[in-house]
């Protein structure tokens, strides 16, 4: 965890305090919970979404979230950054349940999503409390095995599914998404470290993505446009899965060890 909570862009920090103070308001608030690229100093204003787990007395009732979907609408009126937030809405007394399904406002909407072990291990290393106790009650430190096997689980499973399919990888969001991940779960199987995207882009190469695509790649994250014609989106589509495929088998066979 981080000692303090970060220097954030004001827009974003007035988003967070807005929130705050509209959970406290609507009552059985624990605590509210920053992870992610903005407390790691990896925010792309342009890409990064604004990760927040909140943690309540009790599961939210189909009423309780009727309130949640309009304190969210009435926040997303008023501040730009409002549309990147994603806000994880869990009960304090089985918060560490992975599989358990929760209220998660995925930008625009309110759906379902876990807590999973990933989640729970960016936050113990790299989360910071914007109200409440810390740690986060029911959530605690992960076990690098655990985070290890979370990690094979979800390359060999997920990924190796997305990566069978074709349409995925036409798109740029796909392409970046899906490759930036290798060096990631590489980074946890080997060594348990949970690395930056910023830093999983610089170790591309690794996997034999070329110079040319692994800077498309970096630019997008910077925000700048850049261009991909219909010829090249089709070619950099075959080359991205190929990549993908030779990636997951690569680490399919790696041995978990601690750093």
């Amino acid at each position: 965890m981080t000692s303090a909570r970060p220097e954030l862009p004001a827009d974003i920090a007035l988003l967070l305090d807005r929130l705050r103070d509209a959970l406290l308001a609507h009552g059985g608030l624990v605590g509210v919970y920053l992870y992610g690229s903005l407390v790691t100093g990896d925010f792309s204003p342009a890409r990064s979404d604004i990760d927040v787990l909140v943690t309540l007395e009790r599961e939210p009732d189909e009423a309780a979230l009727g309130e949640l979907r309009e304190l969210h609408a009435a926040l997303a009126s008023s501040a730009d950054p409002a549309g990147r937030l994603h806000c994880l809405y869990v009960c304090a007394q089985d918060a560490a349940d992975p599989g358990r399904l929760r209220a998660y406002w995925y930008g625009t909407r309110m759906t379902q999503w876990q807590v999973k072990v990933l989640t729970q291990a960016e936050l113990a290393a790299a989360g910071v409390a914007l109200y409440g106790p810390w740690p986060p009650p029911g959530l605690g430190p992960v076990a690098v095995a655990d985070l290890q096997a979370a990690v094979r689980d979800e390359i060999t499973g997920y990924w190796r599914r997305i990566a069978r399919q074709r349409r995925p990888w036409l798109q740029d969001t796909w392409v970046d998404f899906g490759l930036i991940t290798l060096p990631r779960a590489e980074a946890v199987l080997t060594t348990g470290d949970l690395i930056t995207k910023s830093e999983a882009i610089r170790r591309l190469p690794g996997f034999g993505v070329p110079a040319a695509l692994a800077d498309q790649i970096r630019r997008r994250r910077d925000g700048q446009d850049v261009p991909v014609g219909s010829v090249q989106r089709i070619r950099r589509a075959h080359l991205a899965r190929r990549l993908m495929r030779r990636g997951i088998r690569r680490l399919s066979d790696r041995p978990p060890r601690e750093g």
